[in-house]
C-alpha cells in the first residue's frame, strides 16, 4: 500500500467523489480520501492522502487557500454560481473600478459569512445541499472567515450588466468563494454570481505541482508514481520533528508517552510535534505536550502504522 499526498489538478466537471474513486481504480487501492470538497464546475488543487496519510488529515495547515475566481455581474443565482437559476437581475448600471474596488476593501478581515445553502456543511446529520435539492431552506449560522487579499486580474476602467472581471483571492479554509461574490454584489446593488473557478493553493499543496488524473495513470502504469507522492512529513512540516531512539519509538508504537526532559522543545503545552523514524525519515506519530501538573511529557494523539 502507497502512503502519502498527492496534488490533484480535478478538472471541470467532475466531482471530488468522482477523482478519489478513479484513484482507487487506478491505484488498485482503496484506503484514499481527500481534504476538503471542489464544487463540480471547479478546477484546481484537490489534495488527495493515501494510505496513512487520510489519517493525518486533521494534523495539515491548510489554513491558507488562494483562488482565481470569476465574478459576473448584474445577477444573482440561487446556488450563487452560474450553475443555478436566476433570482435577480439589475440591467442598466455602470460600474467604476474604482467602486468595485472600494466594496472589495470592505470584506478584507475577519468577517462573520453564512454558508450557501448549495454547501457540504452538515446540519443535524444532513448536507445542505441535500436539503436544497428538496427546495428546504433552513437559517444557517455565519461562521468566520478571513479574507486576506483580492485582487483584480487585468482591471478595466467601468463594468456594466453581464460584464466580468477574474479575482485573484487569498482566504482562510472554510470561505465560500460564490458567496464571498454574491455578498459583493448585494454591496454594490447590482447583484453578482461566480462563474470560473479555480484553486490555485490550498496550504502547501499548489497548482503549479498538480497532476491530472490522467498523468497519474500514465505515471502508475509505468512504475513513476512513487515520484509524485509527498511525504506525510513533508505536509506535516509545519511541525516540529524529533528523532526518538530505537527504544522510545517501540515505546511510542505502542502509544507510551516520552519524556519532556529528553526532548525538549521550546513549546507550550497543547503544541504538537511529530516523531519519524531515523532509517526512514517516515512520520511514525503525532504527538501533543501534556503537563499533569507535576511535569510535562509527551503523548501520541495518532500513530501511524505502515505494515
Amino acid at each position: 500500500m502507497r502512503h502519502g499526498y498527492l496534488t490533484v489538478n480535478k478538472e471541470r466537471g467532475i466531482t471530488s467523489h468522482q477523482v478519489i474513486a478513479a484513484l482507487r481504480r487506478i491505484l488498485k487501492q482503496t484506503e484514499i480520501g481527500h481534504t476538503g470538497t471542489l464544487d463540480p464546475e471547479a478546477e484546481g488543487v484537490l489534495v488527495v492522502g493515501l494510505g496513512q496519510a487520510t489519517r493525518s488529515f486533521s494534523f495539515l495547515d491548510e489554513s491558507i487557500k488562494v483562488y482565481r475566481a470569476e465574478v459576473i455581474l448584474g445577477r444573482q443565482t440561487d446556488t450563487q454560481d452560474k450553475s443555478g437559476k436566476v433570482i435577480a437581475e439589475h440591467p442598466g448600471f455602470c460600474l467604476t473600478l474604482a467602486e468595485i474596488q472600494k466594496a472589495i476593501a470592505g470584506f478584507i478581515g475577519t468577517t462573520q459569512q453564512i454558508p450557501p445553502m448549495f454547501s457540504a456543511v452538515k446540519l443535524q446529520g444532513q448536507k445542505l445541499y441535500d436539503l436544497a435539492r428538496r427546495g428546504i431552506e433552513v437559517e444557517r449560522k455565519p461562521r468566520p472567515v478571513t479574507v486576506y487579499s483580492w485582487t483584480i486580474e487585468n482591471p478595466r476602467n467601468t463594468y456594466g450588466f453581464q460584464e466580468h472581471f477574474d479575482s485573484i483571492i487569498t482566504c482562510s479554509k472554510g470561505a465560500y468563494i460564490r458567496t464571498l461574490i454574491n455578498d459583493l454584489g448585494l454591496k454594490l446593488g447590482c447583484g453578482a454570481h461566480m462563474g470560473a473557478l479555480l484553486r490555485i493553493r490550498s496550504g502547501i499543496f499548489r497548482l503549479e505541482n498538480a497532476v491530472t488524473l490522467k498523468q497519474i495513470e500514465e505515471r502508475s502504469a509505468s512504475g513513476c508514481l512513487d515520484e509524485l507522492l509527498m511525504p506525510i512529513s513533508k505536509a506535516l512540516g509545519h511541525l516540529p520533528s524529533v528523532y526518538p531512539s530505537d527504544e522510545d519509538l517501540l515505546k511510542v508504537k505502542n502509544g507510551g508517552k516520552l519524556s519532556f526532559a529528553k526532548y525538549n522543545q521550546p513549546m507550550a503545552p497543547g503544541s504538537l510535534i511529530k516523531a519519524l523514524e531515523v532509517e526512514t525519515d517516515r512520520t511514525i506519530a503525532v504527538l501533543k505536550l501534556e503537563d499533569n501538573g507535576s511535569y510535562c511529557f509527551w503523548q501520541p494523539v495518532k500513530v501511524f502504522h505502515y505494515d
